[in-house]
């Protein structure tokens, strides 16, 4: 008689390899936003507004640990990015469904020109990453230019 296999056993050790190929991956340094967006297996959701002082982004990262968030701004965008790790032993186990989502994700979210992106502040509690960025004005003080002769 043959022996029966069970089919979540086999995806979990398929999944258990790609995390590992995806943890490989993740721990170079990657240049462009563009290579971390192809790595990318699920996009966390957020809010994205503005106060009269700052722009702020309220992002959903349940079951993410904060060392694995990393968050980081060039010219005009600011990128969150990082991993949730699959944390359950399924051996022997039979899901019925497997809903939630795993793996890198990344975000990137386009800042205006009138913000100071080196006092950027983030709080990460409860599963809520909360990034402040502080606006400046967009009303420039009038300058006097002199006027010479010839």
């Amino acid at each position: 008689m043959a022996k029966k296999s069970n089919p979540w056993i086999e995806i979990k050790s398929m999944r258990d390899e790609m995390d590992k190929i995806m943890n490989e991956t993740m721990n170079l340094k990657m240049k462009s936003r563009n290579e971390r967006n192809r790595l990318s297996l699920w996009q966390p959701v957020a809010d994205f507004y503005e106060t009269p002082t700052h722009l702020v982004i309220e992002m959903e990262l349940p079951g993410v640990s904060q060392e694995n968030i990393n968050l980081e701004t060039q010219s005009n965008q600011i990128m969150v990015y990082g991993e949730k790790m699959l944390e359950k032993e399924a051996s022997g186990s039979a899901y019925q469904t497997l809903e939630r989502s795993y793996g890198p994700f990344s975000r990137v979210f386009l800042l205006p020109d009138y913000v100071e992106s080196s006092s950027i502040t983030a709080v990460f509690k409860n599963g809520i990453l909360r990034v402040r960025i502080p606006k400046v004005s967009r009303l420039k003080k009038p300058v006097n230019i002199d006027i010479n002769e010839n």
